[in-house]
């Protein structure tokens, strides 16, 4: 879609695109969302898969920081009410005529951004986890207009951990390692070479043993949300338990052939989350 098009239909469906492609076997969850909320959730991903996609660029820090800045400047500018002709911008601020994006939470969402520009590898797991549930708190804040409960912001930043894994082989063949330093150092690698798979599988392993605990906290926390995010939450609950045990079960053949969720298992899912939320 070329940049002064203001065509929200086709702008819509740019940001459910690209929102499909960020949540890959979560994608269903949205489903069980009313379509102003399913629309909400599109636009905001869409902005903040394009955000991070300047901060995991290759390149001089202070070049990405300098997109990062220009990308909230014309953000400021669309929610202000000038027209900007890009289909995000435009999604942005409909949604922000129809209910105000929370200042604070895209505030937080650019912190992140900036943090990962400057930061392209966590040092520990730990710094990992907070870096996730620190994204998803904030994103998850802006689409409810308030902070979710503690158990959420985890289970959120479990999802987005284990979108990671399901992506990895994509990201290291592009040069770029998500996994902690202290688990994964790069001190062997090489441009358009992989790591070792036995020592990789073994990395991942204890990834989805930290995964797992903050997973099965997360209905003490889902039964706070309104309605149609429960249904969906428990939807991507139920499907990422079954992917951390693929995960785990892929072994060496993470990178080549993650595993997803099938179409018949995906409807099961979804009715599974209608009936229990």
């Amino acid at each position: 879609m070329p940049a002064g098009d203001l065509d929200e239909e086709k702008a819509l469906e740019l940001c459910g695109e690209i929102c499909r492609n960020v949540l890959g076997d979560f994608a269903p969850a949205l489903l069980l969302l009313s379509a102003l909320e399913r629309q909400r959730v599109q636009t905001l991903l869409a902005f903040a898969h394009t955000l991070f996609d300047f901060a995991r660029q290759h390149g001089v820090e202070g070049e990405k920081l300098s997109q990062i800045n220009r990308w909230e400047f014309t953000l400021e500018t669309a929610l202000g009410g000038q027209p900007v002709g890009q289909p995000i911008f435009l999604r942005m601020a409909r949604e922000q005529r129809r209910r105000a994006w929370p200042v604070e939470a895209l505030d937080e969402l650019m912190a992140c951004a900036r943090r990962r520009a400057t930061r392209p590898r966590p040092a520990t797991p730990a710094e990992a986890e907070a870096n996730a549930e620190r994204l998803a708190r904030c994103l998850a804040t802006a689409l409810l207009g308030k902070a979710p409960p503690p158990e959420v912001s985890a289970f959120l930043g479990a999802l987005v951990r284990i979108r990671t894994l399901q992506v990895l082989g994509t990201e290291i063949d592009r040069n770029r390692y998500p996994l902690a330093e202290s688990e994964l150092p790069d001190d062997w690698s090489v441009v358009g070479e992989r790591p070792d798979p036995r020592r990789l599988a073994t990395v991942v392993r204890q990834e989805c043993a930290r995964l797992r605990p903050r997973l099965l906290r997360a209905p003490r926390g889902l039964v706070e949300l309104p309605p149609g995010y429960r249904r969906g939450s428990i939807f991507c609950l139920l499907a990422a338990l079954r992917l951390v045990t693929g995960i785990e079960d892929s072994d060496t053949g993470l990178l080549t052939a993650p595993p997803q969720i099938k179409l018949l298992a995906r409807l099961g899912l979804l009715t599974r989350a209608r009936w229990f939320g």
